[in-house]
């Protein structure tokens, strides 16, 4: 009997998949916790670095579920114009809101460590700025009024996978610091195919673009364009970014947790 319960299960999901794939649709997106998804990052024809995201596990605060991620970020250790070394953790609601975000950077020895904790029913969000030496000591800290949510590097990105849909438009804040500025998410109708070195076959994609009016992390600003998987995880497989050295290209090169079709 189990068997049984567990073929028609499978059959049932199999006919989902084969029901949005005939009607040219997304699939709503899906978690995966142990999902490790690695970029590299170019400049012309020299890598600047690594970027790794990974969907560590679930917690609950407050009866809430929480998705926790960690965002690690590293240059090329051959490049003697560019080091750093910073690490991003953020707890991320069913809304892909921040709910605890912890900014741990070292750019050239310059260290930073902040932390922000969003309380969405009073509409505000704590910034605090953490002793490097002693993590347990506020060195300063700000009350920031939320008019709108607030998008951290690592939310953002879970906000566009989980919303990717051909025709959406999105106007949404993000913060750096304790400064904020919009950005718009533009999600195209057409299906692009997409190769990338590590896959090594086109897949089908949704293509987004938009505009950050404020300059983000690493200096990322301006106009940029990127491709998901169409798929129920939709994987970013490329960007297209304006950063502080000029205009870089972002490729996944390795990931785990996911299979291609």
């Amino acid at each position: 009997m189990r068997r049984f319960i567990i073929a028609i299960l499978l059959w049932g999901q199999f006919f989902v998949v084969q029901k949005y794939a005939a009607a040219g649709e997304i699939p709503p997106f899906r978690w995966q916790v142990g999902e490790r998804l690695t970029w590299k990052v170019s400049w012309s024809f020299i890598r600047l670095g690594t970027l790794q995201m990974i969907v560590e596990d679930t917690v609950r605060i407050k009866n809430q579920k929480l998705y926790r991620i960690k965002l690690l970020m590293d240059s090329n250790p051959v490049l003697i114009f560019v080091n750093i070394h910073n690490k991003y953790e953020c707890l991320i609601d069913s809304l892909f809101r921040p709910v605890i975000y912890l900014v741990n950077e070292n750019e050239s020895g310059n260290k930073n460590i902040l932390l922000y904790q969003f309380d969405y029913d009073k509409r505000q969000a704590l910034m605090q700025v953490l002793d490097v030496n002693d993590s347990t000591h506020v060195l300063e800290e700000k009350i920031i009024n939320l008019e709108h949510n607030l998008y951290d590097g690592i939310s953002l990105t879970f906000f566009a996978r989980g919303n990717a849909s051909p025709n959406k438009t999105f106007e949404l804040y993000t913060f750096i610091n304790d400064r904020t500025g919009p950005l718009d998410m533009r999600f195209g109708s057409e299906v692009e195919e997409v190769k990338i070195r590590s896959v090594g076959k086109e897949l089908p994609t949704i293509r987004v673009e938009g505009t950050f009016h404020i300059k983000g992390i690493a200096g990322v600003t301006g106009d940029y364009k990127g491709w998901f998987t169409r798929d129920e995880r939709r994987v970013p497989l490329k960007a297209l970014l304006k950063v502080f050295v000029g205009n870089v290209v972002v490729e996944l090169e390795s990931w785990k947790n996911w299979h291609y079709e």
